[in-house]
């Protein structure tokens, strides 16, 4: 039976709401957070979903046959898109690029969220260590009663509020909640991602509801004048890529301009990423 997910709604105009470290809810006990919105896609359906937001390569990597020897830190090499008078911030340590079927599992249409968690765990050393499975996040999403039985095997989508919870669970770094009301996009967080992003701080899942595909950002560049960018990781590549120039041709990790890279009539959720003390 498909999960039933509470999905609180804001008022126009409300105020974006940021939440430091979150807790673990007490065993078999729905978790809920308040003002972060829920998104859960079609249980059981395999569709991949178009969105008019997401990259359209003009050159397709190979097919993925099987697990795919892991990239990291795909970006690097990237022009900055501004001039010298802009002000660059990109997140320091090192991470992985994780994407769809990039373990030998096809989860196109449903996988995005999943695959973003695993690129956030892979910070900041690049390593695959504190990484999960796809089975092993749902099953500790059930173990912690924040999803019902029969979530595991199943293909729901997870967003920014089950990623901070797997965070904690499986050892990652540290996670903070941003809620950004329908509307607003994200020109009003650029300061506060800019200011992340110069303090050390790792990728920075973003998730919606009318733009539901989950995505990471991994920097942001602000200048001249009004311009502003930021640097887009995407997990939405099916195929088997063979070094980080093929996915920045592709369009899989680039720079967009904030006014055309999210939907204003979406809201949407931020999960950033710090290090913890023992790192």
């Amino acid at each position: 039976m498909r999960a039933q997910t509470l999905r609180p709604r804001l008022p126009r105009g409300s105020p974006v709401l940021c939440m430091s470290r979150v807790e673990l809810p007490p065993p078999r006990q729905k978790a809920l957070f308040g003002d972060p919105q829920r998104v859960d896609g079609p249980g059981g359906s395999s569709e991949r979903i178009p969105n008019r937001w997401e990259p359209r390569p003009s050159r397709q990597v190979p097919a993925a046959a099987g697990a795919l020897e892991p990239l990291r830190d795909v970006h690097l090499g990237l022009a900055p898109p501004c001039g010298d008078r802009a002000s660059l911030a990109i997140l320091s340590g090192h991470y992985i690029y994780y994407h769809y079927g990039c373990d030998g599992l096809d989860d196109r249409g449903w996988g995005c969220g999943y695959r973003t968690l695993q690129t956030l765990c892979s910070w900041p050393e690049g390593q695959a260590t504190r990484v999960p499975g796809l089975l092993a996040v749902q099953a500790a999403l059930e173990d912690m009663g924040d999803k019902p039985r029969g979530f595991r095997g199943s293909r729901d989508w997870i967003g920014c509020v089950e990623v901070s919870l797997c965070l904690e669970h499986f050892g990652g770094p540290r996670a903070r909640l941003c809620h950004v009301p329908r509307g607003a996009g994200l020109s009003g967080q650029l300061e506060m991602l800019h200011s992340h992003f110069t303090g050390g701080g790792g990728p920075v899942m973003v998730g919606g509801d009318a733009d539901a595909q989950a995505k990471a950002l991994l920097g942001v560049c602000l200048g001249p004048g009004s311009a502003a960018h930021v640097l887009v990781l995407d997990p939405h590549c099916w195929g088997a890529p063979k070094n980080p120039s093929e996915l920045q041709n592709a369009g899989w990790v680039s720079w967009r301009e904030v006014g055309t890279a999210f939907d204003p009539s979406s809201f949407y959720n931020l999960c950033l990423t710090s290090r913890r003390a023992s790192d």
